[in-house]
């Protein structure tokens, strides 16, 4: 009589014992995975973030104001009470430069108006404000020579005509333009592109110094306006988050080795 061994037996156990080896590995990546989607996800829920939303507006002043004169290209007139504007056979240019370092990270500008102060307007001028994305130069050095380029592009344009009056440009693409690019600074380029055929006819606005020399502040101002601030994830928040995920990820570790057990056992 020939005996056949019956291997069934330890072909439920192989089977039992890939069974239990599956439900292991389900229990060790459960909290892998759960964690894994957690900090993806969590950052980007609104409540996380205690940065919020704000609406504000900030005027500043000129850190460096003057014009250059292409029939004096290596003058420099830094320093002077007044900006001159001038197009005849030469031309004068304004050059003014703003520090943004007060305007918030994140901030989404709204308005940024430009405003000047005429002393003097020879002929209506169509005065255009063009932005700079160079802000090495400085008003005491400057010359129409050594002047950086600029975009050709005005961002608004003027019609300037009477002395004693204050006259506004839109500039916000110039300032979102720096912000953007993470510069703390903007310049900003006036000049008329058309030409006048008198030479005593020019436009001549207050700079900075003015103030110095006379009782009123009609100084260049630039008028920022952001509708609010962008929130950021707080660095500050990240161990609680890093502790909140291992505690789920502990919770779900405990469901899932419950529930092995449960389908080993059956």
């Amino acid at each position: 009589m020939t005996l056949i061994k019956d291997d069934s037996t330890s072909y439920k156990k192989r089977s039992d014992k890939s069974r239990c080896q599956c439900c292991r590995m389900r229990t060790v990546n459960g909290p892998l995975v759960m964690t894994i989607v957690f900090m993806i996800l969590i950052p980007s829920f609104g409540f996380i973030s205690v940065v919020f939303a704000q609406a504000g507006e900030v005027t500043l002043k000129p850190v460096d104001d003057t014009y250059v004169d292409s029939y004096d290209s290596n003058s420099n007139y830094g320093g002077q009470t007044h900006l001159d504007i001038q197009t005849y056979e030469w031309q004068r240019i304004a050059w003014l430069k703003f520090n943004l370092s007060s305007i918030p990270d994140g901030a989404v500008i709204g308005t940024a108006a430009l405003q000047l102060y005429t002393n003097v307007v020879g002929e209506t001028y169509n005065v255009s404000a063009y932005s700079c994305s160079d802000n090495s130069w400085v008003e005491l050095t400057l010359t129409y020579s050594d002047m950086p380029s600029y975009n050709t592009t005005s961002m608004s344009s003027v019609v300037v005509a009477s002395a004693s009056q204050r006259y506004n440009w839109s500039v916000v693409d110039g300032v979102n333009n720096a912000l953007s690019n993470n510069r703390k600074s903007t310049t900003i380029v006036l000049r008329e592109e058309t030409y006048h055929a008198s030479s005593t006819n020019q436009v001549v606005f207050d700079s900075k110094e003015a103030s110095l020399y006379f009782n009123n502040d009609y100084s260049p101002k630039l008028t920022v306006h952001w509708s609010d601030v962008v929130p950021e994830f707080p660095l500050f928040l990240t161990p609680a988050l890093f502790i909140m995920v291992t505690l789920l990820g502990v919770v779900w570790k405990r469901k899932i080795e419950k529930l092995s057990r449960a389908t080993c056992a059956s």
